[in-house]
């Protein structure tokens, strides 16, 4: 059809009355045609364009009564108006500006053509008297239209630009023009046929960047639809492979981070299977995979699996990135982690040592990262009794994390869980005390009430209060810890029934030994399940249970004081924290126990 396009006309008369008109305008040719080449793509092309339009004004005012009408006359103006190339809208479905000679190079599919306009009009008005009195205004415009193209990337070509374009923002830590950048692809590719290949990659971009935001659930939700696109896509050659195990990590992550631990560990599994089958993988790589598989492992009480996948991964990022690599400390750090939970704490203080070696000669004495690799060393040296090394290791770990992350880092909180445990080793209780419960308000702040960190740091208070002879202060803490674990953690994990062992106790010191006995039984079933019979917890739950039930035969004036449990310190790479008034006692404890236990009912309803 014929080209068209409208102005606005605005006539205004001396009796103060004004009109506007819309004015239709028509090209003279029928398109405007542009030579195929660079020079033509960034030159103006032009036509004439003209039109007219008329409205009935009704009756004109009269100056004197019997007098004619006084008829307007005849007027004209010219306009020009050029479009501002920053005026241009942009259109979601359309991705990066090419140039003119990039356009000529790429598939007419890959690109698609927008216009620049500008215009020069001249208007001409008249006003006709007609016999029946009732006068009409005549507007009529004739000039130039000019036009040139600006072209972008559409389709398979624009997914492309824009993915790398995201990752470019994502390398240099700008989340939110990535998670933009990425959202604009995603338009795109959704309504492209057949679906771009580059869908998947800027899918699992974006859940890697709302894990980094630490939003885990989304994430999660945008990595299984890359998941399920890269199936559909991997053809068993080794880049898509590596394409599919990429994800499944991530994926894997995500998991953890939303606290579902068995869907991490089958993620990580079978990104380290995928890998596995790639001949010539990279080392690097593969040990990522491995270390990921190994903390599910950890945090789903395996810590024997954990320790071997550790141990390869270590191997596998010596031989590809050298023993000196940054990497190597992560690794080392979270094998002596797992080397503790399997009661060997003089391998994993040798680990520890290790790693913090790495660090120091990588980012200097002074550095944060060297902080939490301390703390940990003060947590095994504090599980082979040498506690005034542990507390050592504590509070200068504690005094390099205050002066760079500040009092209030989550970071700063796992190292004061770790020193009070160190001091209530000691038998400084009541300085425990006050360690723990700052960890506990930092931990509010940072992680929320329902968090495993939580957990930790209540299950540590709970001893110290049993070992300070307060009873109910130390069930009401265990309690606390009991209800996070069974939800994040599940019913049987094996820091669950630990903390059901202490809570057991604590709860036959209160009177209550059929329910105690019974709580016993099943922690030492689950530890039995987890740990095996001879890792030493399981050990100490099996002797207490034995004692109970001897106990429990005996007449009650016969009987001895239940056995203590002795804390153990738990080993983080985690940090954080801000000093705060502390609170002792039954009355701050329920308060930290109803908050857990509030979160805890809003999970098992989600759930």
């Amino acid at each position: 059809g014929e080209a068209r396009c409208t102005v606005t006309v605005k006539a205004g008369l001396r009796s103060g009355m004004s009109v506007v008109l819309r004015v239709g305008l028509a090209a003279d040719d029928r398109s405007v045609a542009f030579a195929r080449s660079e020079e033509a793509f960034g030159s103006w092309a032009t036509t004439n364009v003209r039109g007219a339009e008329e409205c009935d004004l009704g009756r004109l005012p009269t100056k004197n009564s019997g007098c004619s009408p006084r008829i307007p006359k005849p007027g004209a103006c010219q306009h020009s108006w050029s479009q501002p190339v920053e005026s241009v809208s942009i259109d979601l479905r359309c991705g990066a500006k090419v140039s003119a000679r990039e356009a000529l190079a790429l598939d007419a599919s890959a690109c698609q053509a927008d216009f620049f306009c500008r215009l020069t009009l001249r208007v001409h008005v008249t006003c006709e008297l007609r016999e029946s009195g009732q006068a009409t205004l005549r507007v009529e415009v004739e000039g130039e239209l000019g036009l040139m193209p600006s072209f972008c990337l559409v389709g398979q070509a624009a997914v492309s630009n824009f993915y790398k374009a995201a990752r470019t923002s994502y390398i240099a830590g700008d989340d939110m023009k990535a998670i933009r950048t990425c959202e604009r692809a995603l338009t795109i590719a959704s309504a492209t046929k057949p679906r771009p290949k580059e869908t998947g990659d800027t899918m699992n971009l974006l859940g890697a960047l709302h894990l980094r935001r630490k939003t885990p659930g989304l994430a999660v939700k945008c990595l299984q639809a890359a998941l399920t696109m890269r199936m559909g896509q991997t053809t068993g050659d080794a880049t898509g492979s590596a394409a599919l195990a990429s994800t499944l990590t991530t994926l894997g992550s995500a998991h953890q981070a939303n606290g579902s631990y068995a869907e991490a560990h089958s993620c990580h599994e079978r990104a380290v299977a995928v890998l596995e089958r790639i001949e010539g993988v990279d080392g690097s790589v593969l040990a990522a995979a491995l270390h990921c598989l190994g903390g599910t492992h950890r945090a789903l009480g395996n810590p024997e699996e954990a320790r071997l996948c550790y141990e390869k991964a270590l191997k596998l990022r010596e031989a590809s990135l050298g023993k000196g690599h940054a990497a190597n400390a992560t690794t080392q750090n979270n094998l002596g982690a797992v080397l503790q939970q399997l009661a060997r704490p003089r391998e994993a203080v040798g680990c520890y040592q290790k790693a913090l070696a790495i660090q120091m000669k990588v980012y200097g004495r002074e550095h944060v990262a060297g902080a939490a690799t301390l703390s940990n060393l003060g947590s095994a040296h504090t599980q082979l009794g040498e506690h005034k090394v542990a507390v050592a290791c504590h509070v200068r770990a504690l005094g390099l994390q205050e002066q760079h992350v500040g009092p209030e880092h989550a970071d700063v909180a796992a190292t004061l869980h770790n020193l009070g445990n160190a001091l209530a080793s000691m038998g400084q209780g009541a300085e425990a005390v006050r360690c723990l419960w700052r960890a506990l308000c930092i931990w509010s702040q940072t992680v929320g009430p329902a968090h495993p960190d939580i957990a930790a740091t209540l299950h540590s208070l709970g001893n110290v209060y049993r070992g300070l002879k307060q009873q109910e202060p130390a069930a009401q803490c265990f309690a606390g810890a009991l209800r996070i674990r069974e939800v994040t953690l599940g019913p049987t994990h094996s820091q669950t029934a630990r903390t059901r062992h202490c809570a057991a106790l604590v709860g036959c010191s209160l009177g209550d030994e059929m329910s105690a006995a019974q709580e016993l039984q099943a922690a030492v079933n689950s530890l039995i399940k987890g740990l095996g019979s001879r890792h030493a917890w399981t050990l100490q739950a099996r002797a207490d249970l034995e004692s109970l039930k001897k106990a429990m035969s005996t007449p009650r004036s016969t009987w001895a004081s239940t056995p203590r449990i002795e804390w153990t310190a738990t080993p983080r790479s985690e940090i954080s924290a801000t000093p705060r008034p502390t609170t002792q006692g039954a009355e701050a404890a329920s308060r930290i126990v109803a908050a857990a236990a509030a979160q805890v009912q809003v999970a098992l309803r989600a759930s």
